[in-house]
């Protein structure tokens, strides 16, 4: 499943990201997940964005990575690959 980085909260820990799903369907995430090739935690989260008509944008998330010294690894407007991982 692809998404597009849209803000890196480099400040803030632990370190997260928005990202926009860039294709329709469903996605899980496991322990062993990676968001373009970097690990993240198994918690996402949808933050409360507005679309231009002002209802709720229901296709950005909220990724926490598994460590701050991985985001110099991404960058906002890069698309990435969301690796889920294992179910288990």
């Amino acid at each position: 499943m692809k998404f597009q980085i849209e803000y890196i909260a480099k400040e803030m820990r632990p370190a997260y990201l928005l990202a926009r799903q860039l294709e329709p369907g469903n996605f899980f995430v496991s322990e062993r997940s990676r968001l373009g090739g970097v690990a993240i935690r198994r918690f996402v989260s949808q933050p409360r964005k507005l679309t231009a008509a002002r209802e709720p944008d229901l296709t950005v998330f909220a990724f926490t990575l598994a460590s701050a010294n991985d985001l110099s690894s991404l960058k906002v407007g890069q698309i990435v690959e969301l690796d889920e991982g294992s179910a288990e």
